[in-house]
C-alpha cells in the first residue's frame, strides 16, 4: 500500500511538472535585453547627455558617505580600502559606514585596524551574530543597511551623496576612480542615483525594475508558477538570463525603477527617512517571502525625484 501511494505521488509529480513546463513553453519569451528594448525610453523624458569630461570633474567643494555591509569579506578588504581612499579623496570630505554580521574569518580584525589608523574616515559597528534574530539574508541586509543609513544621516546631516556598495564587487580594479567619475559627467540636477554595471554580463537582475520588460520580482513569480522547487530555476533562467546580456560600456544612460548591480550613489536631496530597505514580502508562505532589498528604498527615491531621474550608468563598472 505504501508504494503504491509513493507511486502515485511520483507520477502526480511528474505529471505537474510537464504540465507546467508545456504551459511555460507556451508562455512569450523575451527577444531583447531590458536595454535593449525601446520601450524603455519612452518616458517623454530627455535623456541626459554629459555636458563636461570625467578631466573636468571636480567634487572637492563636496561631501560623500560611503555605506556598506560586512560578512565574511576579509579577502576582499585590500582592494576595497584602496578604492575607497581613492574615490574617498575626490571629495572635500568622506565617512565610511561599514557594519558587520556573522563572519568567521578576519573581517573583524581587518576593519578594527582599519578604524584605528583612520578613525576620521571610517566608522565601524559590528551586529554580532544575526542569523537567528533575522533568519533570511534579505532581512539581515536590510535591517544592515537600514541602520547605516540612518547612522549616516544623524553623524553627517549635511552630505551631498551617498554611496551604497557591496565590498566584494567593489574591490576590483575595474571598480576605478574614472568609472566613478563618469557618473558626474552629467548635469548634477539631472540624476537622483546612478547605479554600477558589469564588464561581461549584469547580474544583478534581483534588484532590477525596467518598464515594460521587468516590473516584477522574478523569484516571486517563479515561485508563484509552481510550488515545486524543481521548477523555479527553469522558470527563474527564463525570465533573466536575457537581461543578463552585458551592456556595452558606449551604451547611453538607462533609466529604470530600481538597479543596484552592487554600487549606486544618490543625491542626497532625493533621500528622505521615509526611504527604508524592506527584504521581506507582507505576503506569502513564510519560508518563501524573500525580496530584493534595494527596490523599495530605489522607489523611494524614484517618488522623491518626481518619478524619474534613476540610472543604469554603463559606464560605472565595477567587475
Amino acid at each position: 500500500m505504501l508504494c503504491l501511494i509513493i507511486f502515485i505521488l511520483i507520477i502526480g509529480r511528474l505529471f505537474y511538472e510537464l504540465v507546467y513546463e508545456y504551459l511555460m513553453i507556451k508562455s512569450p519569451i523575451p527577444s531583447v535585453a531590458f536595454w535593449q528594448d525601446n520601450r524603455t525610453y519612452q518616458t517623454g523624458r530627455t535623456r541626459p547627455s554629459p555636458i563636461i569630461t570625467i578631466d573636468d570633474v571636480n567634487l572637492t567643494n563636496f561631501t560623500l558617505a560611503i555605506a556598506a555591509c560586512c560578512r565574511n569579506v576579509e579577502k576582499h578588504l585590500v582592494g576595497f580600502q584602496k578604492n575607497i581612499r581613492a574615490i574617498g579623496a575626490l571629495f572635500r570630505s568622506y565617512r565610511l559606514y561599514l557594519e558587520e554580521s556573522d563572519s568567521n574569518d578576519g573581517t573583524v580584525k581587518f576593519i578594527k585596524a582599519w578604524v584605528k589608523n583612520d578613525s576620521d574616515h571610517v566608522q565601524f559597528y559590528t551586529a554580532g551574530q544575526q542569523r537567528w534574530r533575522h533568519y533570511f539574508r534579505t532581512t539581515r541586509l536590510a535591517h544592515c543597511r537600514n541602520s547605516l543609513f540612518k547612522r549616516a544621516r544623524s553623524d553627517m546631516p549635511w552630505f551631498d551623496y551617498y554611496f551604497v556598495l557591496d565590498v566584494d564587487v567593489t574591490s576590483t580594479e575595474t571598480f576605478s576612480v574614472n568609472n566613478f567619475l563618469t557618473n558626474f559627467i552629467y548635469p548634477p540636477s539631472s540624476w537622483a542615483a546612478m547605479t554600477a554595471s558589469q564588464t561581461d554580463w549584469y547580474y544583478d537582475a534581483w534588484a532590477l525594475r525596467s518598464w515594460p520588460t521587468i516590473t516584477y520580482d522574478f523569484w516571486e513569480q517563479a515561485r508563484q508558477a509552481s510550488f515545486f522547487s524543481i521548477s523555479w530555476q527553469w522558470a527563474i533562467k527564463r525570465s533573466v538570463v536575457m537581461h543578463n546580456k552585458p551592456i556595452p560600456r558606449n551604451h547611453p544612460l538607462i533609466e529604470v525603477q530600481s538597479a543596484f548591480g552592487g554600487a549606486a550613489i544618490y543625491a542626497a536631496q532625493y533621500l528622505t527617512k521615509e526611504c527604508v530597505y524592506n527584504g521581506w514580502m507582507d505576503h506569502g508562505w513564510w519560508f518563501s517571502r524573500e525580496q530584493c532589498e534595494h527596490v523599495s528604498f530605489n522607489q523611494c527615491v524614484r517618488r522623491n525625484a518626481g518619478g524619474g531621474k534613476f540610472f543604469i550608468n554603463p559606464q560605472f563598472q565595477n567587475v
